[in-house]
């Protein structure tokens, strides 16, 4: 089934009354609207909206996942890092990506610089006492406000092949996400808006 994506809304639903609704867990459980209102937690998870030709549909998302890359996705990944960035990764290093959704696009901006403080000088420079961290900055294929997001400091490099896009993340969501990996190919992810201090605390928590 070809899902379309629409919107993001995390205080309220509101759908056209065309199409008939159907709602579904984090497991990809189909649940009640009352029981999907309850459950939607922005703390914890993103409630996401599709519909195909026929269907709308409510999808509730894990914003937090630890997991285990098998050595051949892990080698491709860093042979695609390479490939995208000139970067060398050898077998000690500990990786963070961050990487920049397509939304908001470009027309949503009133603003002509981002304020998000992942941004900042200083979000490279404390990352990097943290542990021996290789950092890269990427931003999905369809994403169209690098100069919102300091394009001129930052070396915003695309997803061109979608490989992030296919791995970790499916569904394009607001503000960027952020992944910490280990030398062995464990990561942690983390789906949607975060902050600088967000990525601090749990690098040092999951890099020990």
């Amino acid at each position: 089934m070809r899902l379309t994506f629409l919107f993001i809304l995390f205080t309220c639903l509101t759908f056209g009354q065309e199409k008939p609704i159907v709602f579904y867990n984090e497991s990809g459980k189909k649940i009640s609207k009352q029981d999907f209102i309850k459950t939607k937690d922005y703390s914890k998870n993103l409630d996401l909206y599709f519909e195909n030709d026929t269907t709308q549909i409510g999808l509730l998302v894990t914003r937090k996942k630890f997991g285990q890359l098998d050595k051949t996705t892990f080698e491709n990944l860093k042979t695609y890092l390479t490939e995208l960035t000139d970067k060398t990764i050898d077998s000690t290093q500990y990786i963070v990506v961050n990487y920049l959704t397509a939304y908001p696009k470009k027309e949503e901006n009133r603003k002509s610089r981002s304020g998000w403080n992942v941004l900042h000088k200083n979000y490279t420079k404390k990352l990097h006492k943290i542990a021996n961290i290789n950092q890269f900055w990427i931003h999905s294929s369809e994403c169209d406000n690098l100069e919102y997001n300091y394009q001129k400091r930052i070396n915003w490099i695309e997803d061109k092949h979608n490989f992030f896009k296919k791995v970790f993340f499916p569904y394009e969501v607001r503000y960027g996400n952020y992944i910490l990996i280990k030398p062995d190919g464990k990561f942690y992810y983390y789906l949607g808006e975060h902050s600088k201090y967000e990525i601090w605390e749990n690098a040092e928590k999951y890099f020990k």
